[in-house]
């Protein structure tokens, strides 16, 4: 159960740091951050900062639907000349998709990686539909066309959450997918919600549904069933809900925009600037991220601050913690709740998630007894449909 960092804007030394403390297990870097020319020796520092970690680079190709946008926000990846506009009837055509493929792959085969990600279009509406069967043909074709066939290929599967709410059709398209007969090594897989930048303050209570959760965290088991590995993107604090299910990992970043994945990431806001968001903590009993201003709470539930190393650069008055540090201690607190619900058989692992749930809401009811905390509403009902969320797998699973 390994926890990636998602690459992003304002990188500075956060993925070495993580790497080199041991709380990442790798990093998936972003082609919108990195220039081709910096690809080189980014990655290889990423490398020597762990040698045993997993170092990926995502080509965001699934990123050409914004291309044209006179509010396009492609950043560096206008860089990188693989990324261009297809008319989606060109698409259907195995020879189009198996020249994108290619020419992606010919711009990072020499990338120091520990595996490929194949690039693959964004599935916007429905798995009945033409983008559906494009990404189909990206699949099956992902580990011909990467012709490395020393490192493992990743063929991404950027969907919308919204394709998740029809059981038929992404049960229908998962029987596709599963069945296909050229094989990926596994997937990397993006559920994408409503329009996050940087700048936005959101959490997942705002964006989370127990059935896109409990169809994701299905599709994590069936890929995971048949033999695929699977990393989630921007998964952040339902990582652990994906891991029981079988995924390798799971990734999340510093900026709201790196903790839930959107297509509004490549449209450039209207709303400006703004300032960025405050400083946060991660806390394992709460299942959810508080500010800065809040910790004095563990003064009345001790139980909230997580007994970690990096809790310590919380505990000033004064200096407030960087967004390194914040990003240090977000991954720390991810990796251990994720070992927290490691178990080989996947009811136990559900066991444990219920019983940090239950633990959760008890500690939000206990705070609220004492007037702390703002929006105990609003958190638990972020429980509430992770709770419903894992009563949606088990039925889809049939567990």
């Amino acid at each position: 159960m390994k926890v990636y960092a998602q690459d992003g804007h304002q990188r500075s030394d956060k993925i070495t740091r993580g790497l080199q403390e041991g709380l990442l297990d790798g990093a998936i870097f972003s082609a919108r951050y990195l220039p081709p020319e910096r690809a080189l020796e980014t990655l290889q520092e990423a490398r020597n900062s762990r040698p045993a970690a997993e170092i990926l680079l995502d080509p965001e190709f699934y990123a050409s639907l914004s291309m044209g946008w006179e509010n396009a926000q492609l950043g560096k990846l206008e860089k990188w000349d693989y990324l261009r506009t297809f008319r989606r009837r060109d698409l259907v055509r195995s020879e189009v998709v198996r020249g994108a493929l290619t020419t992606v792959f010919e711009r990072v085969a020499n990338l120091p990686v520990t595996a490929h990600i194949a690039p693959n279009v964004y599935i916007p509406h429905s798995f009945d539909s033409m983008e559906a069967s494009v990404a189909l043909g990206f699949i099956e074709q992902a580990r011909e066309c990467f012709e490395d066939k020393a490192k493992p290929v990743y063929a991404t599967l950027s969907i919308d959450r919204k394709t998740l709410l029809n059981t038929k059709e992404f049960l229908d398209f998962l029987n596709e997918m599963t069945g296909i007969d050229s094989r990926p090594d596994g997937f990397y897989v993006l559920v994408g919600g409503g329009s996050v930048t940087e700048r936005s303050d959101v959490v997942h209570s705002e964006i989370m549904d127990a059935r896109v959760l409990g169809a994701w965290m299905m599709l994590n088991f069936a890929l995971t069933q048949n033999g695929f590995r699977v990393i989630n993107g921007f998964a952040d604090i339902i990582s652990p809900f994906l891991n029981a299910t079988g995924a390798v990992g799971c990734a999340t970043g510093w900026w709201s925009n790196l903790r839930v994945f959107s297509m509004g990431r490549y449209v450039r806001s209207n709303g400006g600037g703004g300032q960025a968001p405050i400083i946060r903590y991660l806390s394992k009993r709460l299942l959810n991220r508080i500010k800065i201003d809040e910790l004095n709470i563990a003064e009345f539930l001790p139980e909230v601050i997580n007994g970690l190393p990096h809790d310590k650069e919380y505990q000033s008055q004064d200096d407030l913690p960087t967004r390194t540090l914040e990003a240090l201690q977000s991954w720390e607190a991810l990796g251990s709740l994720n070992e927290e619900a490691d178990s080989p058989d996947i009811e136990k692992s559900i066991a444990i998630l219920k019983d940090r749930l239950h633990r959760a809401n008890e500690a939000y009811y206990t705070l609220n007894t004492y007037g702390l905390l703002r929006g105990l509403d609003t958190n638990l009902e972020f429980l509430r449909q992770l709770e419903d969320g894992l009563e949606v797998f088990k039925k889809l699973a049939e567990l």
